[in-house]
């Protein structure tokens, strides 16, 4: 038989639409089936694209270190004993051949902030220069804090996109432009929109950063840092940058080596790692489940074959004695078999394929546009479109293989016979 034959379509199209009703339901179970998988499989890798844009350009090689209370004495020194880090700390680090870039983070607490008669109360964050290098921001206007504001202490700001829409009018550049922060005058040399949210210590949109030896001055903390950020470099694994670090900070404060109490750390490669594992867990689950329930359309489809060849009992077998060879028995019920699979499947691809694209529309507008948020896909690939599309066409075949070497034994002479 000929692809082309219309004779052999037609008789496909009256075999499947004999029996409408348990033909539609068929078809139905298959359609949910690779609809299900198809939306599923979207919804978790738009979840995996989502969390990472949330670590936006950040150093996947991201430790960072804040100091707790001591759990073990040690030369001397009590246990429960709290310690501070300092710019030592920080300068140790930095020369620690595991390191690539390390940053102090002081946290400086409310602020109010004026420019003429436009005011708002917004947080003050004290950072290091490197800190934009470790946790890379988009950068609107102007610059970052750089290694000389912070050597001269200068009053220098970089301001989030809040506070540049409060203080100032739409479009203008306010790099070099003075606003008043609690009573004291500062030049804003920046302006910075948020682009990642994986390490973010206060809201970036509404956070004035200064130069951390500023805060340090304007809050008489000395040379005290909260936190310390390292970003280690890219052939060195965390465990070891974390391990080398600790040691350095835990030599200059004459903490014990083993003393895993007396600091909070935490590594984003290992953080990353277990959510993208979680993330591969959830992708092989929703395979599972997905697969199961197309698993089911196709038993489906197979078993209304079967009831179809049964059926077609005599005339199945008045074409075995006119001589029709097994071939063309074979083709003919794997033919209809694909054809009520596929064209199911097909839509239901086509139809979850829609949902995706509807739930990718809604987010840019409520999330990247409305909320300036990260711009993500919530779209299957194009490979796992021709995975579930090769499955399919796989499924479709097997289906119609029971019933057609069913039909393969019904014999001439009893088919003839048979009332």
């Amino acid at each position: 038989m000929s692809f082309f034959d219309i004779d052999r379509w037609n008789e496909i199209w009256q075999t499947i639409t004999r029996n409408r009703k348990r033909s539609i339901m068929t078809a139905l179970g298959v359609f949910w089936g690779i609809f299900m998988l198809t939306v599923m499989l979207g919804a978790g890798m738009g979840l995996g694209r989502l969390f990472r844009a949330q670590l936006g350009d950040m150093s996947t090689n991201t430790v960072l270190l804040q100091p707790q209370q001591t759990g073990i004495p040690y030369k001397g020194m009590p246990k429960n004993r709290w310690w501070r880090m300092n710019n030592g700390d920080v300068d140790a680090v930095k020369r620690l051949p595991e390191v690539l870039y390390a940053s102090a983070a002081f946290w400086g607490g409310d602020v109010h902030c004026n420019n003429g008669e436009r005011k708002g109360d917004y947080t003050m964050m004290g950072y290091s220069p490197d800190y934009q290098r470790i946790n890379p921001q988009k950068l609107i206007f102007g610059r970052f804090i750089n290694d000389v504001d912070v050597s001269h202490k200068r009053k220098s700001c970089v301001i989030g996109t809040q506070i540049y829409k409060d203080l100032f009018s739409g479009g203008e550049d306010p790099s070099g432009k003075i606003i008043k922060m609690n009573g004291s005058y500062f030049t804003v040399v920046g302006v910075i929109r948020k682009q990642s949210t994986a390490m973010s210590f206060s809201d970036l949109e509404r956070t004035v950063i200064i130069p951390v030896s500023l805060a340090q001055q304007m809050y008489g903390a000395g040379d005290r840092i909260h936190l310390l950020a390292i970003a280690g470099r890219d052939d060195t694994p965390s465990k070891q940058v974390e391990r080398a670090c600790r040691q350095a900070v835990f030599a200059r404060h004459i903490i014990s080596p083993d003393d895993e109490k007396a600091l909070w750390t935490m590594a984003v490669a290992e953080m990353f790692d277990r959510v993208m594992g979680l993330f591969r867990g959830i992708s092989l689950l929703t395979w599972i489940v997905g697969l199961g329930t197309l698993l089911a359309g196709i038993v489906g489809v197979s078993n209304i074959m079967l009831v179809l060849v049964k059926e077609r009992t005599q005339e199945i077998g008045v074409r075995r004695a006119l001589g029709a060879p097994p071939r063309a028995i074979i083709s003919q019920i794997l033919s209809e078999s694909f054809v009520l699979t596929f064209v199911a499947g097909v839509l239901g691809l086509a139809a979850a394929v829609g949902v995706l694209s509807v739930a990718d529309s809604i987010y840019y507008q409520m999330v990247t546009v409305a909320q300036e948020g990260a711009e993500v896909s919530w779209m299957i690939s194009f490979g796992t479109g021709m995975s579930a599309l090769a499955i399919l066409v796989i499924g479709s075949l097997l289906a119609g293989i029971i019933p057609a070497f069913r039909a393969l034994k019904i014999k001439a002479v009893d088919a003839i016979r048979e009332e």
